[in-house]
């Protein structure tokens, strides 16, 4: 083969594994765009345990197995990744299965809750809040804060991570939009 083919052969690759990268990113995506913002309800089925967060502005649901589940406030730090940019925190709650013990740990749902300028400064790179080499995805927003679920959260294939992984593919995180007090 002459070079121009070879340089040829090599750009129409590279371009069509772009082409893939590009596609999968959109649909992969398409999961994590915006939740619709909906008033606060009342879930009175019998068969789902709901946590309502109406400081954040968020109900958490799960399956009726969860009733006793706790909720551990806890904090994210981010770790900058730009030289100007400030070091970022924020609130992380892990809602807990009401069968964990100290001696046998199930698995947490973790929800990270950012605010939307800190989604937006994490989405574009400035910092980081883990190693791992994909970002957090987006499980819903409001008018003031994106709740987002952290790269790698069920990787220590804790008792129970089976259950929490369904409930997390559930989509159970719905948004309502609140009113900060200044």
């Amino acid at each position: 083969m002459n070079k121009n083919k070879i340089i040829s052969l090599v750009i129409l690759i590279i371009a069509a594994a772009l082409g893939c990268i590009l596609y999968t990113q959109y649909f992969n995506n398409k999961n994590t765009l915006p939740a619709n913002i909906t008033s606060p309800t009342n879930e009175t089925s019998t068969n789902l345990v709901v946590y309502s967060n109406s400081d954040l502005g968020f109900n958490f649901s799960m399956p009726e197995s969860w009733k006793g589940y706790s909720v551990v406030n806890n904090t994210w730090e981010g770790n900058s990744l730009k030289a100007n940019e400030s070091k970022q925190t924020g609130t992380k709650l892990l809602i807990r299965n009401p069968k964990w013990t100290a001696t046998l740990p199930y698995q947490d749902i973790p929800v990270i809750v950012f605010t939307l300028n800190q989604w937006d400064l994490y989405t574009a790179g400035n910092f980081s809040i883990s190693a791992a080499p994909f970002p957090a995805s987006e499980l819903g927003r409001n008018n003031v804060y994106v709740f987002a679920l952290p790269p790698r959260w069920d990787f220590e294939y804790n008792k129970g991570y089976e259950e929490a992984q369904n409930i997390i593919k559930s989509s159970p995180l719905k948004t309502f939009g609140i009113i900060i007090k200044t």
